[in-house]
Parts: structure tokens; sequence; C-alpha cells
């Protein structure tokens, strides 16, 4: 019933769009109906999608892509760009959560084997997927008017994007499972580390990126040792805003979800001042309120109630952003894409948990729970776009593609493992 309900209020929602699309007003005015419009939308496919065992944020995409340009044509591209202020927010929220798990006591008696698979598969991943696209770069239509110095640095840029994965999905799969073991373990703090090297990774390979495209007018960097300084500003900043946060969870704790929104815009504002990293920063904000409190729990208690909606509407939003003709026209390259990842990552989380001297259910299933992607992808695929111009966004199509193949196989693939090895429980 409930359901019926916001399928109602859903097609009321269309009809006023349609209604608003022939008449003039101001950008601010259709976007605020387009924000309830993708809330409410994203929320209904997202639940129809979760009943039939497939995660969310794939119904949040999808939701977001019908309702985008590309297909209804209910949502426009300027209202998009309007409100993509949501973008940095949702990845505040991302990079505070991704920090928080980040916690040594759970990370420690697994440490060797999360270390061993983190740097060997994040490497093979990474050298394998750019190696493969390097050879097919005749395909690649953004290659075609670029110098061989700029394809190389998109394609790092996309191959580094390849390694990440998706620590809430994971998390999601163990709490539903009610999973316990070596599998979970590892899997769960390699997903959360892994995820920290790709975003210094990232902040590090763009950088060099746009050097090349400064010399076609795009923005500039100084040098590396300029990008490795503002790595370290960013975490450091991140540090003593992490100690402002505990004391006020301390002292105060009132109003948590309002206070980690309000956080995660300052901590925006901060980076955009200063010139610093905020994906960065925002990590090691919640890295120093996990490890470095008592207040561990209860930032990710806020946490949990303030990404909810913001989640919904960024994942609706990329969806409706994204460039279907785009991405239909290379179909074959998600696919290379996907099966390159897919493979490389199982090669190299067996390596690396051979490496380590993992049990042997280690080194053959636990490859499964680094095929979902989600958050960070995502957000650095938005940060390609509007970096690099008409190669960013195909990047970002290309890795919105994949992610939500990845999100539907990914979650079921990983719940199968858990299952397989003893460490996951059937549904009762």
């Amino acid at each position: 019933m409930r359901l019926l309900l916001v399928s109602l209020f859903f097609l009321v929602m269309v009809a006023l769009c349609g209604l608003h699309s022939g008449i003039p007003e101001d950008v601010g005015s259709r976007a605020a109906l387009v924000f309830g419009f993708l809330m409410l939308s994203g929320f209904v496919v997202g639940e129809l999608a979760a009943k039939r065992q497939i995660p969310r944020i794939t119904g949040y995409l999808l939701s977001g892509m019908a309702c985008g340009p590309s297909l209804l044509a209910l949502v426009d591209r300027e209202v998009i760009e309007h409100l993509r202020l949501v973008d940095d927010l949702a990845l505040a929220l991302i990079a505070f959560t991704a920090g928080a798990e980040l916690k040594t006591s759970r990370l420690r008696a697994r440490a060797r084997s999360i270390a061993s698979i983190t740097l060997v598969q994040t490497a093979l991943v990474f050298v394998a997927t750019g190696l493969v696209l390097w050879l097919l770069r005749p395909l690649l239509t953004f290659c075609h008017d670029l110098t061989g110095a700029q394809v190389l640095s998109v394609i790092a840029v996309l191959a580094l994007i390849a390694t990440a994965n998706s620590p809430s999905t994971a998390v999601a799969v163990i709490v539903e499972a009610r999973s316990k073991g070596d599998i979970t373990d590892t899997v769960l703090g390699t997903t959360v580390l892994k995820d920290i090297v790709v975003l210094v990774g990232f902040s590090l390979v763009m950088s060099m990126a746009l050097v090349h495209f400064s010399a076609a007018g795009g923005p500039g960097v100084s040098s590396a040792r300029g990008v490795l300084l503002e790595v370290l500003f960013s975490l450091c900043m991140g540090v003593a805003f992490g100690l402002l946060m505990i004391l006020y969870l301390r002292f105060v704790g009132k109003q948590r979800m309002l206070f980690m929104v309000a956080c995660a815009f300052l901590s925006i504002h901060l980076s955009h001042t200063f010139h610093l990293d905020h994906l960065l920063m925002a990590v090691a904000v919640g890295f120093t309120v996990s490890n470095f409190s008592r207040q561990g729990e209860v930032f990710l208690s806020g946490l949990e109630s303030a990404a909810g909606p913001i989640f919904l509407i960024f994942f609706c939003q990329t969806g409706a952003g994204l460039n279907l003709a785009v991405l239909l026209s290379v179909w074959h390259i998600v696919l290379i894409f996907i099966g390159i990842r897919g493979l490389f990552t199982y090669l190299g989380t067996r390596a690396g948990a051979a490496i380590a001297r993992d049990p042997p259910a280690v080194r053959k299933l636990a490859w499964t729970g680094f095929i979902g992607q989600a958050g960070v992808s995502l957000g650095l695929a938005a940060l390609a776009r509007k970096s690099l111009g008409e190669p960013g966004a195909y990047i970002a199509d290309l890795v919105v593609g994949a992610v939500v193949i990845n999100q539907i196989f990914g979650p079921v693939a990983f719940r199968w493992a858990l299952l397989k090895s003893g460490e996951g429980k059937k549904e009762p």
C-alpha cells in the first residue's frame, strides 16, 4: 500500500514536470521541483529494486537515467548543473564514512593480508586496465583529437577509478548475511583502505593529467611536489577538523544529523578556501573521530541519519546526467572495462592473499567482495567530468555504465561467497 501511494505521488510529479516544461521560469524554481521529483522517483525505483534483490543504488541510477535528458527528458541539463552542490556534499559524507570505517582495532588482526591484497590488487588492476585501454585507444572516440600524453593521462585516470571498490556495498552485504570471519574482515578492511589509496592516487594522477591539458587551455598544476604538499595539508587539516568534531560530539552531541551535514559543507568551504583536496580532508576527519575518541559509533550513527537522502539525490542526479547516446556507442568498451577489471581483481586478490599466506577460502572467494563500485567511483568520475572536458564526460559515462552492472552482480556474488564459505547465514 505504501509503495502504491508513493507511486501515485510519482505520477503527479511527472504530470507537474510535463506542465512546467513549456512554461519559461527561472532555473532556481525548476531546480526546486526537480529536486523533489528526483527524490521521490529515486525512492520508488529504489524500493522496487530492493524487492527484487537489486541494490537500491542501482534503482537510483536507473531512475535518474529514465528521467534525464536522454530518455523521458523530465529533467534538463541546466537544472542538473544547478544541483551540482549536492555532489560535493555527498562526496564529503562518503569520505567521512570511509575514514570512520577504517578502525585500527578491527584491521590489526588482518593487517598483513589487508596490506598485501590492497597493494597487489590495486597495482595489477591499474596496470592491466591501463594497458588494455591503451591498446584499444583507436576505439576510444575521445582519443582522436588528443596528443599522446593527453591520451595516456586520461587513460591513467580511468584505470585508477577501476581500482576503486565500495565499502558501503560490502558492509550492506555483510550485515544482511550476518557474516563473521576471515573473508568478512579482509574484504571490509581492504575495501576501505583501497579507497583511501585511490583518493590519494587520484589527486596525483588527476593533477598530472591537468598538466597536459593546461597547454590546451585547461587548468594547470604547479608540480608533483605541490600536489604532495596539498595531500599532506589536506590530511593535517582533516585531523584538526576531526578533533574539533570530537569536542562537539563529546560535550554537546545533539542534532547529529544536522551537525554532520553542516560539517560536510564546512569542510568543503575550507578545502576550497585553502585549495585542499576535500575528499582526503574528509577521510582524515572520519579516521580521526573513529580512532582517537570514544565518539566513533555516535559519529557513524549521525552519518547514517544524514547520508540517506543526500545519496539518493546524488545517485539519481548522476544517472540523469548520463549521456546514454555516448554510453550506447561505447557499450563494447564498457563490457571490456568490466571484464578486465573483474579478471585482474580476481588475480590480484589471489596473489595478495597467497603472499600473506591466507587460508584457501580467502584466496578463492574474497575477490567477490571487490566487484561492487558505488559512491567513490561515481564521485571521482564526476570530478573527471568537471575537470577534463569531453574526455572527462566520456570517463564519467563509462564509469556509470560499469557501476550499474557491477552493483547488480557484485553484491549477489559476495553474498554467495559468504554463504559458501560458511561465514554468512541464510535468511531464516
